[in-house]
């Protein structure tokens, strides 16, 4: 298949998502789990899907995690029943969703903080129940959660005693092995150097008559290493199912495991080292690759020439030499975004493709659900 002849049944800009090298993502995942006696709870923020959150389900995780409440209330409207929402609500509306959302579906809530354990603890009164909390941990990342060990105890000690929720676990997002490592031993060093502060903080709450029962852990390059860690119970990758240039980076995906790309088309070349795609900041999202070594905003594919230096709203400005020769207008790239997560929530839909086949359109209904 020539460039130009790239899904032309499709128009641009599209998300195409490749459903045999998703499948193969998801069983891998399911793999390690299973092999390592630790629960699947995949991030959902990767793809905001229904339709993708239940194919997960049926890949074998135990539930599935959300970033925010709005995600949590287009899942349970699509029937899923089990969701961890890794994020503090607060404030009297959210709790007053949380309280019709409790309805429907079983949802455990991170926290670092006794005000929002303050205002979960009255749903859980007013509904007669004991409502699933996890404190969250900073393992490195420095965004939110209390520090391992005696920070964590102290606040354990808090809010546990109020009524309404049952302090049921600890849960940390080691985002931080992402940035900071530059190479695969890396990320495998600091995942299980992650992990292991998770498992010694479970213990001491533990030795002070916690009931700890889940210890869960969340990324994508860190998955396959801190799931063997003894005494994890629960992972929580995203990015997995599609990957992307992050995940090419720091080693534990390559150009074929990445299930989604962005097909767009040239659509002008003002000058010999310049093109235009018609793929911008609304599609590509403004997030540069987690090491910052390169420049650019994705990799087109079989074009390791080219750069997508800048953009704007509906431009993307590629550089290469020589370009009036190399590519024409009207021409179809695929790109590999540099962080799939926020390109997803630019989109409505994916494009499910088998063997260069449009399969199916599969609605991205958690789109801009932020609240």
């Amino acid at each position: 298949m020539s460039q130009e002849e790239l899904y032309p049944f499709l128009d641009t800009p599209a998300l195409v998502l490749n459903l045999g090298k998703m499948e193969v993502n998801l069983k891998e995942m399911a793999h390690i789990a299973r092999d390592a006696g630790v629960k699947l709870r995949p991030h959902t923020k990767t793809h905001k899907s229904p339709e993708l959150a239940k194919v997960q389900l049926e890949f074998g995780a135990s539930g599935i995690t959300v970033a925010k409440l709005g995600e949590a209330e287009i899942m349970a409207e699509a029937g899923i029943r089990d969701i961890c929402i890794a994020y503090p609500i607060c404030g009297e509306i959210k709790l007053s969703r949380l309280k019709r959302l409790l309805e429907k579906a079983r949802v455990s809530i991170s926290l670092d903080s006794v005000e929002v354990a303050q205002g979960i603890s009255w749903i859980g009164e007013e509904m007669g129940r004991q409502i699933p909390i996890l404190l969250k941990i900073n393992t490195g990342l420095n965004r939110c959660g209390v520090l391992p060990g005696e920070e964590a105890l102290a606040l354990a000690e808090q809010i546990a005693p109020l009524p309404g929720v049952d302090l049921m676990g600890i849960l940390t997002h080691e985002g931080h092995v992402l940035s900071k490592e530059r190479s695969l031993e890396g990320v495998k060093r600091s995942a299980i150097r992650a992990g292991e502060e998770m498992v010694k903080t479970a213990d001491l709450l533990r030795s002070r008559d916690f009931n700890i029962r889940e210890v869960s852990v969340g990324s994508t390059p860190s998955g396959r290493y801190i799931a063997y860690v003894p005494g994890i119970t629960e992972i929580r990758p995203g990015t997995y199912i599609f990957n992307d240039l992050n995940e090419i980076a720091c080693g534990v995906a390559t150009e074929d495991t990445c299930a989604v790309t962005v097909l767009v088309t040239v659509v002008s070349i003002p000058a010999d080292d310049r093109a235009i795609i018609d793929a911008g900041s609304k599609t590509l999202s403004s997030d540069r690759l987690a090491h910052n070594e390169k420049r650019g905003f994705g990799y087109i594919k079989g074009h390791p020439d080219i750069t997508v230096d800048h953009m704007t709203e509906e431009h993307g400005i590629l550089y290469l030499k020589n370009a009036r020769k190399k590519l024409r207008i009207g021409e179809r790239l695929e790109l590999i975004p540099n962080h799939i997560c926020p390109v997803t929530n630019l989109a409505d839909s994916f494009y499910g493709i088998r063997d260069g086949i449009l399969e199916r359109e599969i609605r991205i209904l958690a789109r801009g659900k932020n609240r």
